[in-house]
């Protein structure tokens, strides 16, 4: 059976630690220690780009920090369960370029090259944006103010320019706001700690961009902290590679964001939902017609129907580790790939690191 196929975008800035997370994220979950621990790996399906980011890894060892990206790339990683030779998730991450939000585009193929990233953000599942936590740092309020108005005129401004050439955009209507560089801050300091102060001080700011985007909440109750290596704690010495925060979680957090996305589009479609619905009551409910599902998902929502079958919905409703633990385990003895995957990454969320770096507040 083909692996499930997540579409993440990733937007930030330029300077905002887009190139460096990619790395980590890769480098961490190659590793064996990671293996053990989680019960499954990752493998690059281009063995090239695969070597590319390692490569990247490791001149951060040397204190060699790569220069952003000044293109849109694409890469695909697939979810392999401890022990077991089948894919079960395959997710394609679209890096769309900080440059591209401060630069037109220089000529002809790069304008080309535009049009064909935009067009891909349509078929994405989840969008993460990313925060610089060096500038929120040092400005505070003001950084994130910023840098919500100047997302919401960005997106505005691609929906328009592409709506001229016949191609609309399409934004991804389920979104993760992750700061990075967080091992700049307190290590009591947690995803619960940043969704306050964002919700607190940029309300506005976080309502015009969810106009923009014709996503009701789409931002403001996802938040993600995010630290691809750990900044020197001496002037002078290096950073440290081999310390992260949240990069094994962001797959996960993803994987829950697409269902939770599909649940809420095949709950508007539901005439006899209640008012106080809850998510997981929803998803409950949509568990007995999970075989009917695909009748009324979007199309890029179709993948929960494919997970329902796997993973039981006191699997995603539960807040016990251990339990995610037996079953990830049990599915392995059993060769099932896809349960096996999927329960861990959903215990990825219930671990310490999981706990602190990743906050849902709805």
């Amino acid at each position: 059976m083909p692996p499930l196929d997540l579409h993440v975008a990733l937007f930030g800035a330029s300077g905002a630690g887009k190139t460096v997370l990619l790395a980590a994220f890769y480098r961490a979950q190659t590793q064996p220690s990671f293996q053990i621990e989680h019960a499954y790996k990752i493998q690059a399906v281009n063995k090239a780009q695969g070597n590319q980011l390692l490569g990247r890894f490791y001149r951060l060892e040397e204190g060699r920090f790569p220069d952003g990206s000044t293109r849109f790339d694409a890469y695909e990683f697939d979810f392999f369960p401890r022990d077991l030779p089948e894919a079960a998730v395959r997710i394609h991450w679209y890096d769309y370029p900080g440059r591209w939000w401060e630069d037109e585009p220089i000529d002809a193929e790069e304008r080309e090259a535009m049009r064909q990233g935009l067009l891909k953000l349509g078929m994405s599942h989840v969008g993460i944006l990313l925060a610089d936590g060096a500038k929120y740092r040092s400005e505070g309020t003001g950084y994130i103010r910023w840098l919500f108005e100047h997302f919401a005129d960005e997106c505005d401004r691609l929906r328009r320019t592409s709506a001229a050439t016949g191609d609309e955009v399409s934004f991804p209507r389920e979104w993760i706001l992750a700061l990075s560089k967080a091992d700049l801050f307190p290590p009591e300091y947690s995803a619960s700690d940043f969704e306050r102060e964002v919700c607190r001080d940029a309300d506005d700011q976080l309502a015009k961009l969810c106009a923009v985007l014709r996503a009701e909440r789409a931002f403001g109750h996802r938040f993600m902290l995010l630290s691809s290596v750990a900044a020197p704690v001496d002037a002078g010495a290096q950073v440290d590679p081999g310390t992260s925060l949240g990069v094994r979680t962001l797959a996960p957090a993803v994987l829950v964001s697409t269902v939770e996305g599909a649940v809420r589009e095949a709950q508007a479609t539901r005439k006899e939902r209640s008012a106080g619905e809850t998510f997981f009551q929803g998803l409950r409910d949509l568990v007995t017609f999970v075989d009917s599902l695909d009748d009324f998902l979007p199309k890029r929502y179709q993948i929960v129907s494919k997970i329902l079958r796997f993973v039981s919905i006191k699997d995603f409703a539960t807040t016990r580790l251990d339990r995610l633990q037996k079953t990830r385990e049990g599915a392995i003895r059993r060769g099932d790939a896809f349960t096996a995957v999927l329960s861990a990454m959903a215990a990825a969320l219930r671990n310490d690191e999981g706990a602190r770096a990743y906050h849902q507040n709805q």
